[in-house]
């Protein structure tokens, strides 16, 4: 096959191209598996079918806000619809925030990984973040997350954590819910990718 070359100034890039054929070496390294969005206040907010054989680890970014003052933000998994409330949940998350205080949210053999705790009840003020998920869908591995994210307590504390989130079991997850740990959560916005490796 013949290489046409052109003078980069002789395309004007506000027109539309057709092409044909196949582009390599490209990074579309993420595919998009699921989604959740609402506003209606509600107990849980689950995202079913989003982990599945067809990739190992996932990206998932997260808004979630809580209808109570001072409520916490936990996440569990899901398979087959069903939420996984086996104490085998694992977490280590530490924060930092805007008046110096630092600390971490530790939680060991319970039956919820915990997100935040001490939530503002603002939608405009909701937990917002991204985290990794690691072998969801194995049987053969642990399913562990990164989570990454910013908070506000209902003191006004601007917090921002980073940390760990293992299930110490190999069961396999098609998916995940955040909860609050009383009541009712008020907006959450869910998106998942899976990573093509």
């Amino acid at each position: 096959m013949a290489i046409t070359k052109i003078q980069a100034e002789s395309m004007n890039l506000a027109d539309t191209y057709a092409f044909t054929g196949t582009v390599t070496g490209t990074p579309s390294t993420l595919v998009k598996t699921g989604s959740l969005v609402s506003t209606s206040d509600a107990g849980s907010y689950s995202l079913d079918g989003c982990f599945s054989a067809a990739y190992l680890n996932y990206f998932v970014t997260f808004k979630y806000a809580t209808a109570t003052d001072g409520n916490n933000c936990y996440l569990r998994f899901r398979t087959g619809g069903s939420t996984n409330t086996v104490s085998k949940y694992q977490n280590y998350t530490l924060f930092g925030d805007n008046a110096g205080n630092t600390g971490a949210n530790i939680n060991s053999y319970s039956d919820h990984a915990q997100l935040g705790y001490d939530l503002e009840a603002t939608d405009t003020k909701a937990i917002t973040g991204f985290m990794y998920v690691y072998s969801p869908f194995s049987t053969t591995y642990l399913t562990n997350a990164t989570p990454h994210y910013n908070a506000i307590t209902q003191a006004g504390n601007r917090r921002m954590y980073f940390g760990g989130v293992q299930f110490d079991d190999t069961t396999s997850f098609d998916g995940f819910q955040l909860t609050p740990n009383t009541g009712n959560g008020s907006l959450v916005d869910l998106q998942c990718w899976g990573i093509k490796e």
